[in-house]
Parts: structure tokens; sequence; C-alpha cells
């Protein structure tokens, strides 16, 4: 599993001292927040769209799973990363605020339009 830190001051060069000290309460699995955003792009975006394996992101006062987002067809199998949505780890709540959607079709779209299926 990966994790990434968010929100972390780095200094454009030379030394730097990170200390992490962050308590996760991990009610929601990377397992389970990877199966919500498959069923929610499925029903919201698009049937071709599922989700893969998510990174935990440690952010300033809260944890989430940072879920990819994935376009693939039966015929071409798995043609690139459309987009990513986060899931909180404590309530399951998925970010699908609209620019974050419409990024996800936008690039679909695109994809689907470099793409010989």
């Amino acid at each position: 599993m990966s994790i990434t830190l968010e929100a972390v001051d780095l200094p454009e060069s030379g030394l730097f001292e990170l200390n992490v000290n962050q308590i996760v309460d991990l009610k929601i699995s990377a397992d389970i927040a990877r199966r919500r955003v498959t069923r929610y792009v499925g029903d919201y975006i698009g049937d071709l769209l599922y989700a893969e394996k998510p990174t935990l992101v440690l952010q300033t006062k809260r944890a989430v799973w940072r879920v990819p987002v994935v376009l693939a067809t039966g015929k071409s199998g798995r043609l690139g990363q459309v987009g990513a949505l986060d899931v909180d780890v404590e309530t399951g709540e998925l970010d699908t605020r609209e620019h974050l959607i419409e990024g996800i079709k936008t690039n679909a779209h695109r994809l689907v339009a470099r793409t010989t299926l």
C-alpha cells in the first residue's frame, strides 16, 4: 500500500525534517473504498469506468483513500486512468464535487477519441 502526504511545505533545496504523527481510524478499508467508487462511476458517469487500488492520503486534518478511476473496454482492456475520487476513511463519504466528475468525463472522452476501439 502507498501513503501520500498532502499539505507538506518543502524547501526548494537543502535538508528538511519530516515527522509524521497522525492517528488514522480506518473504518473504511481500501477494498470497500474501491468498490464504492466503482459502483458510483458505473451508476453516475459511465459503464466503462472502474476503480483501481487506492492510495492512503494523509491530509492536514483527515485521511482519505484516493481511488484511481480507469477507463476500459471488453475488447481493448484497460485504456488508462481518467481521474481519481477521494473516499473519507472514517465516514466512507465520496468526494463527488462537480469539477471532479466533469474532469473524469472530459478525460474519458479524450481517451476514447485517441483510441481505436
